[in-house]
């Protein structure tokens, strides 16, 4: 039977639906996931998800939220690695984050939320992007174009999905443009 688990800190309630959320949201995507099932899973009362998030897309955003740092964290800790190795890890970490990413792309046109959360994220990898193109010796100038050029090839490897090989080989080709 539900819950509201009043003994329990706030913010440690909060992390449990959240945890919950993604799960469900990984498992079964942001349109056959429901608030009340969110509710059931994390054992809590279905209107006590509402003290935390004001709605799904919330909920949405704060689950893409924890992602992106798992997979910041993770793209950090091969700091030393290629630049083609860590494009190469960064895929496979949204990957591993089921449809989320899709999800994000569809909420966009309906969600003001969601697009502000995505244009920041979009903002974020592009100044990383930049950052690690300048360091590698590509010009200022060149290096904004460029980032670009490699959201979008990750993007398009993310929303159409390719063998192992043929992604590396199309990473490949990206840098081997961006380097020439």
């Amino acid at each position: 039977m539900a819950r509201n688990k009043r003994h329990l800190e706030p913010k440690v309630k909060k992390e449990e639906i959240e945890l919950v959320a993604m799960a469900l949201l990984k498992e079964k995507g942001y349109d056959n996931t429901s608030m009340a099932e969110i509710a059931r899973s994390a054992g809590v009362a279905a209107n006590t998800i509402y003290w935390y998030f004001e709605n799904k897309d919330h909920v949405l955003i704060a689950v893409l939220n924890r992602v992106v740092s798992h997979a910041m964290e993770e793209v950090i800790t091969q700091r030393e690695q290629p630049l083609r190795t860590r494009a190469l890890k960064l895929i496979a970490q949204v990957e591993s984050s089921g449809s989320l990413m899709t999800d994000v792309h569809a909420r966009v046109r309906h969600s003001p939320k969601v697009q502000a959360w995505h244009d920041q994220f979009h903002g974020m990898v592009e100044q990383l992007a930049v950052a690690e193109l300048v360091n590698a010796g590509v010009g200022p100038d060149e290096a904004q174009l460029d980032a670009k050029l490699l959201i979008y090839v990750i993007e398009g490897l993310l929303a159409h999905p390719h063998k192992l090989q043929e992604r590396e080989q199309i990473i490949d080709q990206a840098l081997k443009r961006i380097f020439a």
